[in-house]
């Protein structure tokens, strides 16, 4: 078995378990397909008994019966062709349903390192366009393929049946008219590929550009946009163009072959035949009626074959996306976390990529109930610190140690559930207030959330909205204020009762008012709470037990406010630039 066939059988395989909760729609569609494919063929047998026996013998009610029953075939054939494509086309969609929860499950485990390298267009183009082509293999296409295969090879034992010679005549012909088309189908199924990577660079573009609308817009750069798009587009034309010329050319040439070329040469052969009584005309005419039945069967094979291969183009892109590694196998730890007394990190060491180190040998200690700061410049080593605190990368070198036990060794979720994490580039969902300030978790109770909300002054606002916490946020919070969003996004950390909070330049976007806020109840916030809080703005930190001031990946100082302004060169000039910045801003 060649690779690429191997390849095909180890995917269907992974489909399996779909398939097996309907199989009894996919037997019934097999069921339908057999007696389809024979009544198919028995319309042109009854036409040459009338024609051949029923005529000459002048028998008018042989004749009428064998037109009702030629009615009948007919009539049944089309009810049941009907059925069988409503019943396989549920099956496919039902199928295809529940396989596209699958895989979003799946992109949900997946390390938070893979989706920074990932276009969002490009997810979204695998996992929703690319699944509805694989919906094919579940729909009537698949099972009509193996119909027109059993139909081809029917015609095939009904002709040699009835007239041998001319059958075997034809037989080469046709053989290589398969074979040819077949090459053309593989040669096609590259471009097929080509057409779904041009799809996904357009998806993936496209989002890119409607979430950064605002940008484009205030610098003017409509017309690159659109130029860019256009290029996209055009490439993508120029090879669906070449592609389907060759494609539907190519049927042009097999349909003239079969319906005329074949057509008559079996005419000029069976004519002499037919004078001198050697065959009947009814004969003649099953040959006609046939032939003219085997090109669709052919066209269908082959246009079904190229579609079944688009599907298996975009089968692989879904399938690499399930074969990559998850959380649960980066993060193996199994252990139940406490966290009653101190965090350390211990000589740690990170690069993203290869020895490119980002944090060298950091070592510190959070206290239970104390507020660690991490400033610096941007770039270096703070988001990394808490990305790991976080579990959401693995270290290269040294220790973090929760309790005295290794973060590794620990259930990576059990963590996360105790850890409240505000970051400066906040996400709402589109959806109510309430329902963003508990991620749609139902289990969080409406008296958490209004608490959380009150600790951090947004009664107001919410008293403002005419629905309340029942209020409609649009895509990303657009329509209501940075600071509001902000705001929203404590409340959301704080309803969970994280015992510990990450703010990530929670401030850094918030007007000075809004800042003044936070800042006022930062106290109440972080009462009984562990925090870790980075800042570019020091007025946020001023009041942490203690400042680790980083600078290319180290610690080069640390202490609180009033022991970094005397003992640290780099900080006091930091601080004193801030009030510059403030001055000027006054």
């Amino acid at each position: 078995m060649s690779k690429s066939k191997e390849a095909k059988t180890n995917y269907l395989k992974l489909l399996l378990p779909y398939v097996k909760k309907d199989k009894g729609l996919l037997l019934f569609g097999l069921f339908a397909m057999l007696v389809t494919s024979a009544l198919r063929l028995l319309d042109p047998l009854i036409l040459a008994h009338i024609i051949d026996k029923s005529i000459p013998n002048n028998d008018l009610t042989e004749m009428f019966r064998y037109g009702i029953f030629f009615v009948v075939v007919v009539i049944f054939s089309g009810l049941l062709s009907y059925l069988q494509i409503v019943l396989l086309s549920r099956l496919g969609i039902k199928i295809i349903t529940q396989f596209k929860s699958s895989v979003f499950k799946h992109l949900l485990k997946l390390p938070i390192p893979w989706f920074n390298q990932q276009p969002v267009g490009e997810l979204i183009a695998r996992v929703e366009s690319d699944s509805e082509r694989v919906k094919v293999l579940f729909s009537e296409l698949s099972i009509m393929i193996i119909g027109n295969m059993l139909f081809f090879v029917g015609v095939f034992v009904v002709l040699f049946t009835r007239e041998p010679g001319i059958t075997a005549l034809m037989v080469p012909a046709i053989l290589v008219s398969i074979v040819v088309y077949w090459f053309l189908i593989k040669y096609l199924s590259k471009f097929y590929k080509r057409i779904r990577e041009r799809y996904a660079d357009i998806t993936a573009k496209i989002t890119d550009y409607v979430q950064g609308m605002q940008l484009i817009q205030v610098l003017n750069q409509e017309e690159r946009v659109i130029k860019e798009l256009e290029e996209s587009s055009k490439a993508k034309k120029n090879l669906e163009t070449k592609t389907s010329f060759i494609e539907y050319g190519s049927q042009g040439v097999f349909m003239f072959i079969f319906n005329v070329v074949f057509v008559v040469a079996i005419i000029l052969i069976s004519a002499p035949k037919i004078l001198v009584g050697a065959i009947t005309l009814g004969t003649l005419i099953i040959f006609v009626q046939y032939m003219y039945r085997m090109i669709w069967p052919l066209m269908h094979i082959s246009e079904n074959v190229m579609q079944i291969q688009r599907s298996f183009v975009s089968l692989k892109r879904i399938l690499e996306l399930t074969e990559l590694g998850t959380e649960d196998e980066l993060f193996t730890g199994s252990k139940q976390p406490s966290f009653d007394h101190e965090i350390v990190f211990e000589d740690v060491w990170f690069a993203y990529k290869d020895e490119e180190w980002i944090l060298k040998g950091v070592s510190f200690t959070i206290p239970k109930g104390s507020q660690l700061a991490l400033v610096g410049a941007s770039g270096s080593g703070k988001t990394t610190a808490i990305s790991l605190l976080c579990g959401f990368y693995p270290i290269q070198k040294g220790h973090i140690l929760i309790d005295g036990q290794e973060l590794s060794s620990l259930d990576f979720r059990a963590w996360r559930s105790k850890i409240g994490l505000i970051l400066q580039d906040i996400f709402l969902f589109p959806g109510s207030i309430l329902e963003n300030v508990r991620v749609y978790n139902d289990e969080v109770p409406d008296e958490d959330v209004h608490k959380a909300i009150n600790i951090v002054q947004l009664d107001e606002f919410i008293h403002n909205q005419e629905l309340g916490l029942d209020a409609e946020l649009a895509e990303r919070g657009q329509n209501i204020s940075q600071g509001e969003k902000q705001l929203i996004s404590f409340a959301r950390a704080l309803a969970f009762h994280p015992e510990l909070i990450i703010m990530d330049e929670a401030t850094a976007s918030i007007d000075p008012q809004t800042e003044a806020k936070i800042q006022r109840t930062m106290k109440t916030v972080l009462s009984g709470k562990t925090a870790v809080i980075v800042a570019h703005r020091l007025t946020s930190v001023l009041e942490a037990d203690q400042i680790l001031f980083f600078k290319d990946g180290e610690i080069i100082d640390r202490g609180n406010h009033h022991e970094l302004m005397q003992t640290s060169e780099e900080y006091r000039k930091l601080v004193e630039l801030q009030m510059l910045s403030e001055d000027k801003s006054e």
